[in-house]
């Protein structure tokens, strides 16, 4: 009983809604519902306030939670454990990564599993901040993230630092440059990052320090993948790093032409996890593995 509650009140948290975790563990909602009202019942607390917007952990559920997730983790860790005294080699990692290190993730996912081929992966794409809440909560074991805040709960392992700079197509007149500076970018239509994505907040303190004020974008995009096909469609200059056009550089399709002239901030990309955690085998051996990754890595080739 106790670990199946632990699993539905993990994802009713998550989801704000029975019927949505019901949804996610194909479950019937009545089973979901009941595990959580006899827990309640036997502690004597509501853990959730039921609102018309959905469910929403109180202070009694906030502290299971933590509880939960650490029983959870701990209890992989040990499976993990005890199949490596059988000389098995199983296991469970699970990534938060957010957009534009897929592929670096994929390549040394493919090379790792190539040593450790029982090894499933459990892999979530989300926003730079919600990756480091995803390690911090202790729903991921490792995370992918650009600019991450320096915290003490937070471990960086490994760091890989890019130029940001101008993103235009083949045959624009921009595309023979070697450098550009912020000042002839504001000249043209610019295409970017919305408020929400990390390298926004390194392009507005670029864009203070150098020119003024904040940037005005024609569009402002939460996708790297939509910024690169408005960029592509003619819409204006995008505003991105190397990292981000890796294989339509390769292609011909895009060139990067970093940005310079002033106090231009770099953008970084971090392999992290919690600080104090101890992470499973499989995990450590994971995270070793991206961060001799990352040291080798070489620069992206942005013609």
């Amino acid at each position: 009983m106790l670990s199946r509650f632990t699993l539905y009140f993990d994802e009713v948290a998550k989801r704000g809604s029975i019927r949505r975790a019901s949804e996610y563990l194909n479950i019937a909602p009545s089973a979901v519902d009941r595990q959580i009202l006899r827990m309640e019942e036997k502690l004597g607390v509501a853990l959730f306030d039921r609102t018309s917007q959905g469910l929403r952990l109180t202070a009694a559920g906030e502290l299971m939670i933590g509880v939960v997730r650490r029983w959870r983790r701990d209890l992989r860790n040990l499976e993990v454990r005890i199949d490596e005294l059988r000389g098995l080699r199983r296991g469970e990692v699970t990534i938060a990564l957010a957009e534009g290190s897929g592929e670096l993730v994929t390549r040394n996912l493919l090379s790792f599993g190539s040593r450790y081929p029982g090894i499933v992966y459990r892999l979530h794409i989300a926003g730079s901040q919600a990756v480091v809440d995803m390690v911090l909560r202790g729903e991921v074991d490792i995370g992918l993230t650009f600019n991450p805040p320096e915290r003490h709960e937070l471990r960086v392992e490994r760091a890989l630092i890019y130029q940001v700079g101008a993103v235009v197509p083949a045959g624009h007149p921009l595309a023979g440059r070697s450098e550009i500076t912020l000042d002839e970018c504001a000249e043209y239509s610019l295409v970017g990052p919305d408020e929400g994505h990390s390298l926004r907040a390194v392009l507005d303190r670029a864009w203070a320090a150098n020119v003024g004020g904040s940037p005005r974008f024609a569009a402002s995009v939460n996708s790297v993948e939509l910024i690169k096909a408005l960029v592509l469609g003619g819409m204006g200059v995008g505003l991105l790093t190397p990292i981000d056009i890796v294989a339509e550089a390769e292609q011909g399709l895009l060139h990067f032409v970093p940005l310079t002239g002033g106090r231009i901030p770099l953008s970084v990309l971090s392999v992290i996890s919690a600080s104090g955690r101890q992470l499973s085998t499989v995990a450590s051996l994971l995270l070793q593995h991206l961060a001799l990754a990352m040291r080798d890595e070489p620069a992206p080739h942005v013609g």
